[in-house]
């Protein structure tokens, strides 16, 4: 079995070869998970980690804080936004993005769905990240490009994006699978998200997190066989339409990158997530397990890179 769009993906290979090429761009979306005063985790973006070490030429992208909305932020940033972001990356309408983080892909994604939400689909996750660049030796840098600005146009693409009263809507429906791409902890609610939000999952949702999509050992995206056995509790149909959300937009980002390496188009994101859904007493919420649980991959190889 093979991926339906291996193009997604690019190799570090690949990317060694076209460093220098001036249609290519390289951005470093890394992020960390780190514990708080208060027993409660918090995402930081690494931009000092960037500014000592980064792929050569890659320009950084704080995929939380760059990509929200000012107004509204738990929603993606607005067009003209956006479009001004890309141009000062040095990102057109005719540029190759490449876009890698530390944890395989999961966080890279926002960016890659939000370059595709707004038309741009020119775009890749880097496979295994800045994790596979280091193993295979290659070389980084620490200097701040500074690209000379471009000229990005949003062209606004709605099938990839729903709001909290369509995902209502699609609660109990059979030709809709609504997917939590959150670790099983949270999606049971044994653990909440975020302390002033409820605990639990949308109702009927299947839990697929987006870290099990990930080889553990090499950090790069398991397997097309692996992938289907991944999602094969969730029934995807080409016919069938599937909305995945998560705590805000990235793991459920992941989620969509996955199922369109597979070859599923038929899917969105619910932005807002569980940061808006939890916070809302008027929207439904189960507690518990909803789909059979997934067992962790373990590779069968782990020297591969």
């Amino acid at each position: 079995m093979t991926y339906r769009n291996p193009e997604a993906l690019a190799t570090v290979e690949w990317l060694a070869e076209h460093l220098d090429d001036p249609s290519v761009r390289v951005v470093d979306a890394r992020f960390a998970i780190r514990p708080t005063a208060g027993r409660t985790l918090e995402a930081v973006a690494e931009r000092d980690a960037y500014r000592e070490a980064h792929i050569p030429g890659a320009v950084f992208v704080d995929v939380m804080g760059d990509l929200s909305d000012p107004d509204d932020p738990v929603v993606v940033v607005s067009p003209e936004r956006f479009e001004d972001l890309m141009s000062r990356l040095g990102i057109g309408d005719g540029t190759t993005v490449v876009v890698y983080d530390g944890q395989g892909g999961t966080w890279a994604a926002r960016l890659w769905w939000a370059l595709r939400y707004y038309g741009h689909d020119a775009v890749m996750l880097l496979d295994g990240g800045f994790t596979c660049w280091l193993a295979a030796g290659l070389p980084v840098d620490s200097g701040v490009p500074d690209p000379s600005p471009a000229t990005f146009t949003a062209r606004v693409r709605p099938e990839l994006r729903v709001d909290a009263d369509q995902v209502a809507q699609a609660i109990g429906c059979d030709d809709v699978c609504i997917v939590d791409a959150l670790p099983e902890v949270f999606f049971t609610g044994a653990a909440r998200l975020y302390p002033n939000h409820r605990a639990g999952h949308i109702p009927t949702a299947h839990n697929v997190p987006a870290p099990s999509h990930v080889d553990p050992v090499t950090h790069r995206l398991l397997p097309a066989s692996a992938l289907a056995r991944l999602w094969e509790p969730v029934g995807l149909e080409p016919s069938r339409r599937v909305i995945t959300y998560c705590g805000g937009g990235v793991f459920g980002a992941y989620a969509l990158f996955a199922l369109h390496v597979m070859g599923h188009e038929n899917a969105a994101l619910y932005d807002a997530s569980w940061m808006e859904w939890g916070a809302d007493p008027s929207r439904p919420v189960e507690t518990g397990p909803k789909a059979a649980t997934h067992d962790r991959y373990q590779p069968t190889n782990p020297r591969r890179q």
